[in-house]
Parts: structure tokens; sequence; C-alpha cells
């Protein structure tokens, strides 16, 4: 089926009626409503679109893309599982952009592998100059479906004619702008349109209208940009130099197939990148990174860990001290956790990008000399671990006198998650062949994805009700406040520990009751669900 539709001579426009087809459902699903599980839904929906449509353009799948697809449908997911509107806010704008990614780098015009930061580049371009150029196609595609027995001549004349119209929008805005404010009698006339057109029984529905054709133009575009992307006059001659310089040994005379949109085939183009003979020398001729001398390297890490060691040595007793409640003199809970975060910004801002350039941009030197770097960056490694638990701790003991809010919930995980970048780090200093910058990736969409699905909001209501029962001391209005994952949980522990708590989850229930939007089944979520039934328990009860 899907060989049958990217063979058709009408596939541009079996393509752009599924794209529209595709925009009347994402309007369906999104206007004037909650998002719930229409998020998931429309992904999986966009993913099939873009592989049966672009599917002669997609590179062979492998595991990388199974795990990114995994990131993204999780990530999607948590619309219909969670209700967190901090990760729903994040999630609806890192979604789109790990999808752009994606895409790219299964089929985009430039083969880039997934940990070079150039794709973010390509996915730029496929965003925005390669959807933009096919806006002229959909009016190439419109004038050939609707008028096949017209000639060249007229076929472009209609073409132009599109162009112009769409040319001259902007320009009549502005002049009908500047009219209808020097002439009060054609300012009268033009406000007579909006009340004829509130008359017209198709007014109600001319949102959803605009919302279809918009969307159809964006879908099809932005996969058009993949089937048959452009190529710049730059590039051209690039590859033109490229090609000469390469194909001079006699096995690799050949000169590549390209496709209908002027492209190198992906099977001549991974078999000539995959030539390790014809093409290594010519492709890192040029662009040879500048690597950094390793004495200047060691002198400097010598000097900063000198100062990171008298800082650990002189804060040691009462860094771990503080752990039993000994604070140092005239220093309040507040300000101890803050100079913790300070120490955890100098540990981000300067030792990680000491770290990686010291790692990756360090020219390599004699045994002695490398035992000596290693060294080295052990100990930046070791002072930055000391710190890190310090602001952990810090952070901690300041929980236990003011409790738990989703800010210190956040900064506990980041903590966690720049101790596993150290530990990376760690190993990249002993073993030189990890690659360092993928295993960052890695790390951080799957840590990312693990806040996702960790239940904030109802560790938060756990540690806090944690918290009541050592000191008596609990916020329950900013208990009731959290999102309606945790509801169950504050409703358990208002029937039977706090009274207190169940007139502001009353507030709640009716707060929720007023949400009409959240009523159809596309804005389905199952933690509102969930919530709604347990607020109905505590009422009846």
């Amino acid at each position: 089926m899907i060989e049958k539709i990217t063979a058709s001579p009408n596939r541009a426009l079996i393509t752009l009626l599924s794209a529209l087809l595709l925009a009347v459902i994402h309007q369906y699903l999104f206007y004037g409503k909650e998002v719930g599980v229409s998020y998931p839904l429309f992904v999986l929906l966009f993913y099939a679109f873009m592989y049966v449509f672009a599917r002669d353009r997609i590179r062979i799948l492998t595991l990388i893309d199974a795990w990114m697809a995994a990131v993204v449908l999780m990530l999607a997911l948590t619309f219909l599982l969670f209700d967190n509107e901090l990760l729903r806010v994040l999630n609806f704008l890192i979604v789109p952009g790990l999808i752009i990614l994606h895409m790219t780098y299964l089929a985009g015009r430039k083969r880039r592998q997934w940990w070079d930061l150039r794709i973010i580049g390509s996915s730029l371009d496929h965003l925005l100059p390669q959807t933009i150029r096919h806006w002229g196609t959909i009016a190439g595609i419109a004038v050939k479906a609707g008028g096949s027995e017209m000639g060249k001549s007229q076929k472009a004349v209609l073409v132009k004619i599109f162009i112009g119209l769409a040319a001259s929008f902007p320009i009549l805005i502005v002049v009908v702008a500047l009219l209808t404010s020097a002439d009060g009698v054609f300012n009268q006339y033009l406000s007579g349109f909006p009340e004829w057109l509130n008359h017209l029984t198709l007014t109600p529905g001319f949102p959803r209208i605009i919302w279809i054709i918009i969307a159809g133009i964006l879908l099809f575009s932005y996969v058009w940009g993949f089937v048959q992307p452009m190529e710049y006059e730059a590039e051209k001659r690039e590859n033109v130099h490229w090609i000469n310089t390469t194909l001079l040994t006699p096995a690799a005379v050949q000169v590549p197939n390209h496709d209908n949109a002027g492209q190198m085939n992906p099977e001549t183009e991974s078999r000539m990148i995959s030539d390790p003979k014809t093409n290594a020398h010519t492709i890192n001729k040029g662009r040879e990174t500048v690597k950094l001398d390793p004495i200047i390297v060691g002198t400097m890490l010598f000097v900063i860990n000198c100062v990171y060691v008298l800082f650990v040595f002189v804060q040691f007793s009462y860094l771990f001290g503080a752990g039993s409640g000994h604070l140092p003199s005239d220093l309040s809970y507040a300000e101890y956790a803050r100079s913790g975060f300070a120490e955890l910004v100098l540990v981000t801002g300067i030792n990680f990008f000491i770290l990686i350039i010291a790692l990756q941009y360090t020219r390599p030197s004699g045994k002695a000399a490398s035992i000596m770097h290693q060294v080295l960056l052990f100990v930046l490694v070791g002072c930055s671990a000391v710190m890190l638990y310090s602001a952990f701790m810090r952070l901690h003991l300041y929980e236990q006198a003011y409790g738990y809010t989703y800010i210190r919930f956040l900064v506990h995980a980041f903590m966690i998650f720049l101790a596993l970048l150290l530990f990376i780090a760690g190993l990249r200093i002993r073993y030189t062949s990890i690659p360092l910058l993928r295993w960052y990736i890695v790390l951080s969409l799957t840590a990312y994805a693990a806040v996702n699905y960790v239940g904030m909001d109802n560790r938060i209501a756990e540690l806090n009700i944690e918290r009541y029962h050592n000191t008596g001391n609990i916020d329950a209005a900013y208990l009731a406040n959290l999102s309606a994952d945790a509801i169950p949980l504050l409703r358990e522990f208002a029937e039977e520990e706090f009274p207190t708590l169940k007139e502001h989850l009353l507030e709640r229930e009716a707060d929720m009751k007023e949400r009409k939007d959240g009523s159809s089944w596309p804005s389905f979520n199952v933690a509102r669900y969930r919530a709604a039934k347990e607020l109905s328990k505590l009422r009846t009860e």
C-alpha cells in the first residue's frame, strides 16, 4: 500500500488530501478542548502520516530510533495519565521539538548522526525554509487537479495569480487601514462587512475551517519538505567539490545517483560515507578540531583543584555536621540552604565546563602526563561531588524545617541528575573511548521522562504528611492546590487524620466542576477522573 502511494503519479495530491484529513482530526481533538488523551493520539497519527508519505526518505530504523520514539510516546502519554500543570506546559513545548529532531534524523536531507548538534540546524531548515517553499506546491497541485485539460501557459497564469493574491494581501491590509483612517465615509462602508458576515450560516464554523486549512497546509508542506527537499546553491558547489576530491581512486570512479528532487540517493550516499578509504581523509581535511596544550590544561586544573581542595577541607567539619543539626553560628536554615545553592551553581557553571573542555579538547600527551591529567580530573570530580552532596543535605534540612514544594523537589531531582553526569564524567576520565556527548543526551532525555513518571505531586504529599507526623506542622492550603495526581492520597489523609483539609478539597471539587472544557472524550485524563471520583466520595461521607 505504501509503495503504491510513493510510486503513484498523484502522490502529491494524495498527500495533500491526507494532510487535510489529519488537519480535520486535529481541529476536532484540540479546538476549544483541554488537552488529554487527544495529545498521544495525535502524536501516533502524525508518526503514521510521516511514515506513510515519506517512507522512501526514511533511513533504516535502529535501536536509537526505538528509544527516541519511546521517549516521545511516554512524554505524550503524560497528558493522559497525569495532571501536573508545570510538566504539562513543558511537555507541550518539548514533545514537538523532540518529534522535529527525530523526523530530521530519520528522513532529513542531510544524514546527520543523532548526537551531532548540527542536527538542530537541519531541523530548523526543514521546519521553516523547506516547509515555506512548498506553499507554492499546494497551488500547483490545486491547479493540476482542477484543470487537467488546461495548457501549460494557462496553468502558469493561474499559479501567478495565486502568488499575486498572496503577495497583495499584506499590502492590502496596510492600504485599507490608511484609507479608512483618511475617509470616514469609506470607513463606515467597510465597517458594515463584519455585521453582514455575522448573518452567514457558516460563521460559527468559520474558525474551524481556517484552523483546518492552516493545519493542512503546514502538515503537507512539512512532509513534502522531506520528500522533495531543496538543496542550496552553496551546498551544490560544495558537493561538486567534495565529489571531485573524493572520487579519485578507480574503485570509486562513479557518479552518485540522484532522485527526482536533485538529492543523492540514500543508498549511494551511505555507501560513500561508509567507505573510510576514500572519504576519511577528505572529510577530516580542514575540519581538525583545535586541541589545547596538555601542560596549559594541567596547570589550570592544578590551580583550580587547590582552591577546591582547600574549600572542601575548611568546610568539611560543618558541611556534614549540619546533617545532625549543627549549623555554623549566626546562620539560619534559609541562609544555609542558599549558600548550598550557590555551590551548586558553581558545580554546574564552572566544573562541568572545565570537565568537558579538558576531556574533549586536550591534546594527547605522554603516559606520565596522561596519568597526571587523569588524577587532576578525578580530584575535580571528587570536589564537585562533595559540594553537590553538601548542597543536597542543606536543601534536605531546609525541607524538614519548611516543608516540601515543587521547586525544592525539582532542585533535588536536578542535583541527582548532576550526580549522574559527574559519574559519567568519572567513567570518561578512566575509559577514554566513552562517547561523552551521546551518554549525556541519552541520560538527559531518560531523566526528564523519569521525572514525569515519578509522581511528583504524590511524592510531595507523602513527604509533607510524613513531616506532619514528625513535627505536627503542615500547609493544608498548599497540599489542596497540588495537581489531581495527589487527590486520592489527600482524601485519605483528610478522612483519617486531618479533617481541616476537607474544606480545601471541597473547594477544589467545585473548581473542577466549573471546568467544562474537560468533559469531552478528547480531554479525558486518568488523574482528573480518579480525583473526581475520590472527591465525590469525600462529599457523600
